[in-house]
């Protein structure tokens, strides 16, 4: 399986929640960590950013780029929802012209206040206003949950009918849409609604780089799925990048290991997309002119890589021969030297031999485990290792630590990590004896 990491744009059609984009785009690409960068309200239709894999830390990063939309006005009635999904509150026969609309617009450009609509996502003592709203507990949204908003751009860009005008909107996170049609109605005193919602860009991310689910699910058939995803650094290609020529070693060891390096250029406390020698390492940081990376994003590799571990194999469940895969229980390791839990290639040495293996760090949550343990399955290896020393010296991380449906599911996962490790290993320097 190939592993992906990035941002898909899905082009989310009216009547898709996020959440539900959110689990087609986890069925599509076979992948748990998947979660977008900001909500779309369930009619609006347009861009909805997803990040897949490590990607996701790239949240913090993404969450609070501008907007833009282009918006359908309609003047003449007002809904309880300030969309075309309401029920009508007020109507008017008055008319609004294309010149009145203009001269309204200027003055809803800058920073403007907004109170969200009742029929929103937002809290109030833990529960939805929009729950509140259905049970006519609530009229009106509470005075504490005002807040101000930027408006950067606002234009109108046509006439579609009578009362009925196409505005572009560009502005900040939180901004809603439905809101501020609702309040220009109110500024020409005439009711007002939206009747449809497009988002036309999310931060970085057009209509251009998007796709819907069944346009993904085609380029999975095809084999194509992977040329929609967006790198992980061209997704926060926004973020100023450091280029590193080169490092000496040690000072590399220490970067790629999360410890700070000195370094004399550079704004200080303000992120960077950090290349090493051309690669991307992820997002780093410097204090007090030292560089430390923040959100590592590089290959994984590189922080495992030649990392290794000592103790001796111990008598555990024997749950791994039940299912197939006879493992190797360490024990009396330091603790200090373990990697992140995970599934791992890694190369085992026992009486001599080194063998092509998976290592598996974690509390096996699949077959109930409860305290962590580390366990190697050595390829080929058909001998009696218990009381042994072993050294494992880990070479590439596979995937993280997961919980199965049922012990088959697990087994078919095992059998594919065996695949990917020994395609890891074949030429593996360290298959040699360590």
């Amino acid at each position: 399986m190939i592993k992906t990491e990035g941002v898909i744009c899905v082009l989310k059609p009216p009547g898709m929640s996020s959440s539900d984009a959110v689990t087609d785009v986890r069925r599509v690409f076979d992948e748990k960590r998947v979660g977008h960068t900001g909500t779309l309200d369930p009619a609006a239709a347009g861009v909805l950013p997803i990040c897949i894999g490590r990607a996701t830390r790239l949240f913090d990063f993404l969450v609070d780029k501008r907007k833009e939309y282009i918006a359908e006005l309609v003047f003449g009635q007002a809904t309880d929802t300030e969309d075309a999904t309401g029920t009508v509150t007020a109507s008017s026969d008055k008319k609004v012209s294309s010149d009145e609309l203009k001269a309204a617009l200027p003055a809803f450009i800058g920073e403007i206040e907004q109170t969200p609509p009742i029929y929103s996502a937002l809290s109030i003592n833990g529960e939805k206003l929009y729950k509140l709203a259905r049970k006519g507990e609530i009229t009106k949204a509470p005075e504490v949950k005002k807040r101000v908003v930027t408006v950067s751009g606002l234009e109108l860009i046509e006439k579609t009918g009578e009362g009925r005008f196409l505005i572009r909107i560009e502005c900040s996170k939180g901004t809603y849409i439905r809101t501020l049609c609702k309040d220009i109605g109110e500024a020409l005193g005439v009711p007002a609604h939206m009747a449809f919602l497009l988002r036309t860009r999310s931060g970085a991310f057009t209509l251009e780089d998007s796709y819907s689910i069944a346009e993904l699910r085609e380029m999975k058939e095809k084999g194509e799925l992977y040329s929609a995803v967006i790198p992980m650094d061209r997704a926060v290609s926004h973020v100023p990048e450091l280029r590193i020529p080169g490092l000496p070693a040690k000072q590399e060891r220490l970067l790629i290991h999360g410890a700070p390096i000195p370094f004399e250029s550079g704004e200080e406390r303000r992120p960077y997309r950090v290349y090493l020698r051309d690669e991307f390492l992820g997002l780093g940081e410097i204090r007090e002119k030292e560089l430390r990376i923040t959100v590592w994003l590089g290959d994984e590799a590189h922080q495992i890589k030649g990392m290794k571990i000592s103790g001796t194999v111990c008598e555990h469940n024997h749950i791994g021969s039940t299912i197939g895969f006879p493992t190797a229980n360490l024990a009396g390791y330091d603790k200090k030297q373990l990697p992140p839990e995970g599934v791992y290639a890694t190369v085992a040495v026992v009486e001599g031999g080194a063998y092509k293996a998976v290592t598996s760090i974690g509390t096996n949550p699949t077959v109930g485990g409860e305290s962590l343990t580390v366990e190697t399955h050595m390829i080929g290896f058909e001998g009696d290792c218990y009381g042994k020393p072993m050294t494992v010296r880990f070479v590439k991380r596979l995937r993280g630590m997961m919980k199965f449906g049922s012990v088959a599911e697990l087994r078919g996962q095992i059998a594919s990590d065996v695949k990917a490790a020994e395609e890891v290993l074949e030429n593996s320097k360290y298959t040699e004896i360590i």
